[in-house]
């Protein structure tokens, strides 16, 4: 369909921008993007429309937040596109006064449901999905032939350490359909993994995704580890997918990190990923976004079946398998030692099966496998995200300051990180290793001041594609293992798990949870489960402010009902349910009445003590901003100017830098970024630079010391079942997370009152 709208009735135009990728021309290439909308611009999703040239390309769209006057606030949009090898591309989003009819592809995804389950219909595939005896799928249809027939895949199973097997075959699953097509359609089931006698080990979720007019198909596989036991150990976790092979198979195997290496053979193959394959590959890539590769198929003379890991090496160990008789996906193998499972941790791995005829050229079936490692993502201008305003933070700065720009990146790059199956997507903070808080253990952030939203933010300013990917990467880490998936404690269970040896040995306190970040995540890729997590965080962070511990002022920190009134105020321009904004407002009354008592937010430290912590008490501080701008109330605006003010008077210390805590002993300058976003703020509320000009001698002085501390980037070492890099740089949360927002708020105010040219580089 040709565009014949004339522009009198167009309301705004997207540049996406597709980058330069694959060398191989893609034909209606799956693709999806997330955009954002201002309050009261697009009401109905049919407004909004995708071009290539002037030809109308049919998508998919999916409202996942709206305003609070019903308008679209995000919209994530799937459709598929035809994308040039070795060039880039530009389309356009059309937003429309009116709704747009589009008329769908010839070939559509269609999800036929019935009472013993579900079928999906992708035209040269059928996947017939059963609930009883979930095995993923019951038989697939390729290109009109029945191939694949019943019990060909095992379903995923786990071999506990008793040698017990268990398997989601032997339950009855509960299927769900999320998407029903037409160029998408996803499919969730959930139960228990069973032995044969019926005994359960850890549930499972699984998540088929395919796509119209395509042969492969996406499976997501979670364990959830719900057992009433403090940990279960296991020997392997996996997946048995088998063919009886008409005439001799022909089996490879491809796995590599440049170049992807191919091993061919007539008899068996099989490849193994673990801590000694990732120490010893010269890998440069950012792992977060691009690894490499790993796949295994089989091929006869009736059809072929590729299957690949998503980010295998990241996830290590992993193995493939496959013989005469087909092929085995060991997500953990029983090769490498058994593993635990504390109770409470999920994990999720992602597999794509590619079906193809029997002559498939295996440099395609790698090309497929690359594309599901590393797919094609359009970026959306700046000037759009900041424009839909739907991140209060002042983050969008208009007169770059390039020293900055380079500072936030540098602090970004500079990190250290996690590689293996718990570890991927956190990073281990050396600070709190060699206080001794992991008892010997290494120490995991566990997505402490809440990277993901950082990440996001950056990405979205700067478009960079790696900012995303290590946003996704670590929130989906979040999803599984920092969030306490089951307790018989009500103020764990639905929590954020604090920093801790093992990611979760740690508590539960609301000093150490977070929402946005996952609300970022689901608008960004429509995954719900990130949305299910960040409403359960905000009912444990609801739990834990009607306990004791949070009834007397002056007795905890400031910082720890200042997160949690973030989290609240997410949730509810998230949902706009009121009772988050009630329990918000509850909050800041507490906050008006210890102002009012102790003429600041004094807070315990010796038993003996009441100090000033100039770090969580600016904390709370741009919490409360967030506040007065929802509500405007005054009472809030006075109390940060003058805690603000405060703080000034009584916390700058001999060479104009704020120290770390009140007491003698502890004295050490600490410029704290969040301090820098207060004076922003304070600035804001009266116009008086003075606050600018001190922030200025605080970013000065950060500049000066610099952002890092010991530690080599590219160092790999084996840490338990993991593999650190870069021991001794920061941890994600002080490497950027806990200061990228507020540096970036302070470089706006800076920048527009023109006081940060004598710090940017001359030329």
């Amino acid at each position: 369909m040709t565009s014949k709208y004339s522009t009198k009735s167009i309301l705004g135009e997207i540049e996406l921008y597709f980058e330069k990728l694959s060398k191989f021309d893609r034909k209606a290439e799956p693709v999806s993007v997330a955009i954002p909308f201002p309050k009261g611009l697009l009401v109905d999703p049919e407004q909004l429309q995708i071009l290539d040239g002037e030809k109308f390309l049919f998508s998919q769209k999916y409202i996942t937040a709206k305003w609070d006057d019903g308008s679209i606030k995000w919209l994530l949009v799937h459709f598929q596109v035809d994308l040039p090898g070795n060039k880039s591309k530009k389309i356009r989003a059309i937003i429309y006064k009116e709704g747009v009819a589009v008329s769908p592809p010839e070939i559509c995804v269609q999800v036929i449901k019935s009472t013993e389950g579900v079928t999906i219909n992708t035209g040269p595939l059928i996947l017939n999905v059963q609930k009883k005896g979930f095995d993923i799928f019951r038989e697939v249809i390729f290109e009109g032939r029945r191939l694949w027939g019943p019990g060909f895949t095992s379903g995923f199973y786990i071999i506990s350490d008793d040698g017990s097997y268990y398997t989601t075959s032997r339950d009855e699953a509960e299927i769900t359909v999320d998407e029903e097509g037409p160029l998408r359609a996803v499919v969730s089931a959930h139960g228990k993994h069973r032995d044969e006698s019926g005994r359960t080990l850890f549930d499972y979720r699984t998540r088929i995704i395919a796509y119209a007019g395509k042969p492969y198909v996406e499976v997501e596989y979670q364990f959830i580890n719900r057992e009433r036991v403090p940990e279960v150990i296991i020997k392997e976790i996996g997946l048995h997918i088998s063919k009886e092979p008409k005439g001799t198979p022909r089996l490879a195997i491809g796995e590599g990190y440049y170049q992807t290496r191919i091993e061919h053979s007539t008899k068996a193959l099989e490849k193994l990923i673990n801590a000694e394959t990732i120490l010893w590959q010269s890998n440069e890539h950012d792992e977060e976004c691009f690894y490499g590769d790993f796949w295994a198929d089989f091929m006869d003379e009736e059809s072929g079946l590729a299957v690949s890991i998503y980010q295998a090496h990241q996830n290590f160990p992993k193995a493939l398998k496959v013989n005469s008789h087909g092929i085995t996906v060991l997500l953990y193998p029983s090769v490498e030692k058994p593993i635990g499972i504390l109770q409470g941790v999920a994990k999720t791995h992602k597999i794509m099966l590619n079906f193809h005829k029997p002559d498939a050229d295996l440099e395609e079936i790698s090309s497929r496998s690359l594309q599901f490692q590393l797919p094609d993502q359009p970026i959306i201008p700046e000037s759009w995200y900041e424009k839909s305003n739907v991140w209060q933070e002042r983050v969008f700065v208009k007169k770059i300051c390039n020293r900055l720009e380079l500072l936030l990146i540098d602090m970004i790059d500079n990190r250290s990180k996690g590689l293996g199956m718990l570890s991927f997507g956190d990073g281990p903070e050396a600070g709190y290793t060699e206080q001794g808080r992991g008892r010997g253990d290494i120490v995991w952030c566990n997505n402490e001041y809440d990277p993901p939203h950082a990440l996001f933010i950056q990405y979205a300013r700067t478009g960079e594609r790696r900012f995303r990917a290590l946003a996704e990467a670590a929130a989906q880490h979040w999803i599984d293992v920092d969030f306490c998936h089951f307790s018989e404690n009500p103020l764990r269970e639905g929590g954020q798990i604090i920093h801790s040896a093992r990611h979760a040995t740690g508590g539960v306190t609301i000093s150490h949870e977070w929402v946005q970040g996952l609300l970022d995540f689901y608008h960004f890729t429509g995954k719900r489960e990130a949305l299910e997590k960040a409403l359960a965080i905000g009912e444990n962070i609801i739990r834990h402010l009607r306990s004791p511990a949070y009834q007397r002022l002056g007795y905890f920190q400031a910082r720890d009902t200042g997160w949690a009134l973030l989290s609240l105020l997410s949730l509810y321009q998230e949902t706009y349910e009121k009772r988050y904004l009630d329990i918000a407002k509850e909050i800041v009354e507490s906050f008006l009445q210890w102002k009012e008592k102790f003429g600041t937010f004094l807070a315990p430290y010796t038993s003996h003590t009441q100090v000033r912590v100039p770090f969580m008490i600016t904390i709370a501080l741009n919490s409360l901003m967030r506040y007065y701008w929802i509500t405007g109330d005054e009472r809030v605006k006075k109390v940060i100017v003058e805690v603000l003010d405060d703080l000034i008077e009584n916390a700058i210390m001999r060479g104009g830098i704020l120290y770390y805590k009140e007491l003698p002993s502890l004295q050490h300058r600490s410029p704290t970024p969040h301090f820098l976003e207060s004076l922003a703020y304070a600035y804001e509320l009266t116009g008086d630079q003075k606050y600018l000009r001190i922030g200025l001698r605080q970013l000065e002085y950060m500049l000066d010391r610099g952002f890092r501390r010991g530690g080599l980037p590219g160092r790999k070492e084996v840490r338990g079942d993991s593999i650190v890099k870069g021991y001794g740089l920061p941890g994600p949360g002080f490497a950027f997370a806990s200061s990228l927002i507020s540096i970036l708020t302070f470089y706006k105010a800076a920048s527009e009152n023109n006081m940060l040219d004598h710090l940017d580089y001359k030329y």
